[in-house]
């Protein structure tokens, strides 16, 4: 038992206080990118990104601390990347042909490499690391959503009278709302003519056309 009290007590004695720092490190980095996370009401959260952060941290430097001539210090370290591959992928949801969850995975990826270069003591380059995917998250969301508003899909079904030049005016009422027709179809119901066109285009566009075409007498705008 004195043994025991031995070891851990010279344990202690020769602990490197830079450890703590690196944990300390990883703890805020990872808090940061949590925090966006948490305020954006994501599966993966403040805590949940935190211990991701620390636990890689953790791992790396015990890869560093138990190697030895004939162990290769990065062999621990290197599973981090296999392992949060299958907590990453638990993230990706797909329902009716739509994938959710891929930006949470790809952050629990990047907090796991924030980790591993704060536990190779690099927090230079941790917090730079850090700083990047925040940008990113931040940042790129707002070039994202004004893309999407730019991109916008929509889908109308237009009933008007079937005349020789209908499909003509269709195209051009489209065209002058600045809208790109990705799917055109029509037939005949007696005498007259029913479209359902698929655009894309950017939401105000959209809606001017949509407003056009409920306030015309020429058109009839039928719901999808």
């Amino acid at each position: 038992m004195p043994d025991i009290w031995h070891n851990i007590g010279s344990d202690f004695a020769s602990f490197d206080l830079s450890y703590v720092v690196r944990l300390v490190f990883a703890v805020i980095l990872g808090g940061l990118v949590g925090l966006e996370r948490e305020v954006r009401d994501k599966p993966a959260g403040f805590r949940t990104i935190i211990l991701i952060c620390v636990g890689a941290c953790l791992f790396t430097i015990l890869s560093q601390s138990i190697g030895s001539p004939d162990w290769n210090t990065t062999r621990i370290a290197a599973q981090i990347v296999t392992g949060i591959g299958f907590l990453g992928a638990g993230a990706i949801l797909r329902d009716r042909g739509s994938v959710f969850g891929l930006t949470t995975a790809a952050t629990i990826w990047a907090v796991a490499a924030i980790g591993m270069a704060v536990g190779f003591g690099e927090l230079a380059l941790g917090t730079l690391g850090a700083i990047t995917i925040l940008a990113a998250l931040f940042l790129f969301d707002s070039i994202e959503r004004w893309i999407g508003q730019r991109r916008d899909l929509q889908e109308y079904r237009i009933v008007a009278k079937n005349t020789p030049d209908r499909i003509t005016q269709i195209n051009d009422l489209f065209r002058r709302h600045r809208l790109r027709c990705r799917k055109q179809l029509f037939y005949e119901d007696e005498d007259s003519l029913v479209f359902h066109i698929v655009a894309m285009g950017a939401k105000n566009n959209h809606d001017k056309l949509r407003t056009k075409l409920a306030t015309s007498s020429e058109y009839t705008l039928r719901r999808v």
